[in-house]
């Protein structure tokens, strides 16, 4: 019971660790931050507002106007999302301070800016932009970053001939906690300001000092009444009061024209295989394609693998895997990845460069084409001697000694292994009891089999012996081979089913191999071992695979030898 209370903790941690593992790469993919703008036009529904009898003009309909052009001109900008409190409305209703306010923290908000105009007693000649802040200074994004802001607002509208009546603060004259902040300071006379940075409480509120609260503005930009009548009495001139408010906007944040930055990086590939030595180049494009920054920063997380140019060529330096990573220069959020895969193609029987066969007998050629996808052709130096099909099935056929060249036509690269077929004496035999053998390879053994006991089912006659080369257990990869003398005649090679590490046991480590497969972390390249994780042999490593693994140690159903 305790060994398998053991079993279970260990699998519950490697899902634990495949869980987290693939949260990691999910995550891992770019995000761009998007600047949150809240705009409030002032007023609306049945509160009108200020208004200019003579001229027949209603501050709620210039506040939603200027809103309406501050907004169209602000989303021509990159990474800018703009929210509205009301886009109009109905003459029948209204809209609370506290609502508007809430709107900016409830979308936790960069900018909360309060579009008005202002108002004067009858017969005062009173004109001009003025703007009003928090008075708070518990962090730099109330008083101070608001006052920036302000400042250039004012000067914009100063440009255009308006009077600057400066940037202000007005402070609730009632007492009491539902009229300070939480840090003890007086609350903010207006509303809006004052629900954007402490919410909707009617005491003291959130921790104002946490900067939880929005950076807001409350824009007066002149008197609806009066000689500034002259600014307002065409919906041309509204249009240039609310480019003024966001020209100020964006050179405060450093905003780009969407046109002007690299939204989008595409890479002519998500992946390449490639291998030692060869050389590639990632095409890319860029969207727009009026982007003012077009150059490319490339990055390899591992130099041994591969490398890659300023321009994107990439060269295949060694074995392994790498991402290359491309990041627009003028907008270091926006990246694209690609993985390389490299490999070194080889040909070998029973992972030597020079191989040794019995007459008559058949051994499997492996190529060294990891998860490449490439055509492999055969050809034997003498087929008098060894014939070798197009799979790569090798058959002495008398004593001698040849060559097997591979050739890899995709990649223009050849390789090849000199094999020698020697034939037994009169008195030599060789025999395998109880395993199975294939082509030179051997199977159905049962795990944790040690090189003594697993010798002993290979019967040898004559001046023939038999070496195992593992120092634990056979596995997937131990080779048994045959000597006279010191010659080795011939090597076969083992394989047990789930064992994809080649330790001769099935444990969490197979499980994670077939694992790590499925979720692209690393590949299974060598091909005994490719073939002992395919355990269903349906010719493909899926979750089927580790679910049959995972109840071999569970004990729910142990694997079969074969």
């Amino acid at each position: 019971m305790k060994k398998k209370i053991f079993k279970l903790l260990t699998i519950l941690l490697i899902l634990l660790i495949s869980y987290i593992t693939f949260s990691f790469n999910e995550s891992n993919a770019e995000t761009v931050k998007t600047m949150k703008i809240v705009i409030d036009p002032g007023h609306g529904g049945h509160e009108t507002g200020a208004i200019n009898y003579s001229d027949g003009i209603m501050e709620k309909d210039i506040n939603l106007k200027t809103a309406r052009y501050l907004r169209d001109y602000l989303q021509d900008y990159y990474g800018v999302q703009i929210i509205m409190t009301h886009d109009g409305l109905d003459s029948n209703t209204e809209m609370s301070i506290v609502d508007r306010g809430m709107v900016a923290r409830n979308n936790n908000a960069d900018l909360l800016l309060c579009l008005h105009y202002n108002s004067a007693p009858t017969g005062n000649s009173w004109n001009g932009a003025e703007v009003y802040v928090t008075a708070n200074k518990s962090c730099y994004k109330y008083n101070q970053e608001s006052t920036e802001i302000g400042n250039l607002i004012l000067r914009n509208l100063s440009n255009l001939g308006l009077y600057n009546r400066g940037v202000k603060t007005r402070l609730c004259q009632d007492t009491g906690p539902k009229w300070e902040y939480s840090d003890g300071t007086k609350a903010d006379y207006y509303g809006i300001i004052r629900y954007a940075i402490k919410g909707n409480a009617e005491d003291r509120g959130l921790d104002i000092t946490s900067g939880a609260g929005i950076t807001s503005i409350l824009i007066e930009h002149c008197f609806i009444s009066g000689s500034d009548v002259q600014f307002i009495n065409t919906d041309a001139k509204l249009q240039k009061l609310a480019q003024a408010d966001g020209q100020a906007i964006v050179e405060h944040y450093g905003l780009k024209l969407k046109k002007d930055v690299v939204a989008e990086l595409i890479l002519d590939k998500t992946s390449v295989d490639m291998i030692v030595g060869d050389k590639t180049k990632i095409d890319y494009t860029i969207n727009p394609s009026t982007a003012v920054n077009k150059k490319i920063n490339w990055k390899v997380s591992n130099n041994k693998v591969a490398t890659v140019d300023s321009n994107g060529n990439i060269t295949a330096v060694g074995e392994g895997t790498a991402t290359i990573t491309a990041t627009a220069d003028g907008n270091d959020k926006v990246s694209s990845k690609i993985e390389v895969t490299v490999i070194d193609p080889y040909v070998t029987i029973q992972n030597g460069e020079k191989a040794s066969m019995i007459e008559g007998s058949k051994m499997q050629l492996f190529t060294g084409t990891g998860v490449l996808d490439s055509k492999v052709t055969f050809k034997s130096s003498d087929e008098n001697i060894l014939k070798v099909d197009s799979n790569g099935l090798v058959t002495g056929i008398k004593e001698g000694t040849a060559k097997i060249t591979a050739n890899y036509e995709e990649y223009k690269k050849t390789d090849s292994i000199e094999i020698t077929v020697t034939k037994l004496n009169e008195d030599e035999t060789i025999k395998i009891e109880n395993y199975k053998e294939t082509n030179g390879v051997i199977s159905n053994f049962t795990r944790e089999t040690n090189e003594t006991d697993f010798a002993k089912h290979i019967e040898v006659t004559g001046n023939l012996k038999v070496k195992v080369n593992t120092e634990n257990f056979v596995g997937s990869g131990t080779k048994a081979q045959v000597y006279r003398g010191d010659k080795c005649l011939q090597t076969f090679i083992c394989k047990l089913y789930g064992d994809v590490n080649g330790d001769g046991k099935i444990s969490a480590v197979d499980y994670m191999y077939i694992m790590n497969k499925i979720m692209d972390v690393k590949e299974i390249t060598g091909d005994i071992e490719k073939d002992v994780a395919d355990i269903n042999s349906d010719k493909k490593i899926s979750a089927v695979d580790y679910m049959y693994i995972m109840n071999d140690i569970m004990d729910v159903k142990k694997l079969e030898t074969r």
